[in-house]
């Protein structure tokens, strides 16, 4: 399920399909996401496959709210046998056709995406959040901690 909200209040609710899971990749990722793009339709193509190879798909998705560098988005699919049941998906988040076009209408760059229940983790550099690393670590990375002598 995907529940959206604004200012705290829930304002929708979604029947999803996630990743599989079958391999890595078809995995969704756990983890603080946030969207990055968006394109209606968007072509997605099988990482790593060339046309008939099993697995293999290129196909055009309406809809679709990139939510990691690594492909994956919350989309529109007419698979609403499986949305609420089953994760069938190649990693994407997908909705309702009706309801993945509401939340590409109503998204903006930056919304967070928080996703839970997986076994894959979001790296803390496969998109814009960098929210996976906790604030000691990333405290390490600041220029603060570097010795400044003018």
């Amino acid at each position: 399920m995907m529940y959206v909200y604004k200012d705290g209040k829930r304002v929708q609710t979604m029947r999803i399909s996630a990743g599989m899971a079958t391999t890595r990749e078809y995995t969704t990722t756990s983890g603080v996401h946030l969207t990055m793009e968006r394109g209606s339709p968007v072509r997605m193509i099988s990482p790593g496959r060339k046309k008939g190879d099993p697995g293999y798909y290129d196909v055009m998705i309406d809809h679709a709210v990139r939510i990691s560098n690594s492909g994956e988005y919350v989309h529109a699919k007419n698979n609403v046998w499986a949305q609420g049941v089953r994760n069938v998906s190649h990693g994407c988040i997908n909705a309702r056709p009706d309801q993945a076009k509401w939340f590409y209408d109503n998204v903006q760059r930056g919304d967070v995406v928080d996703i839970t229940g997986t076994d894959r983790e979001l790296e803390w550099n496969n998109g814009w959040g960098y929210w996976q690393m906790s604030f000691s670590q990333w405290k390490k990375g600041s220029a603060l901690n570097k010795s400044s002598k003018s």
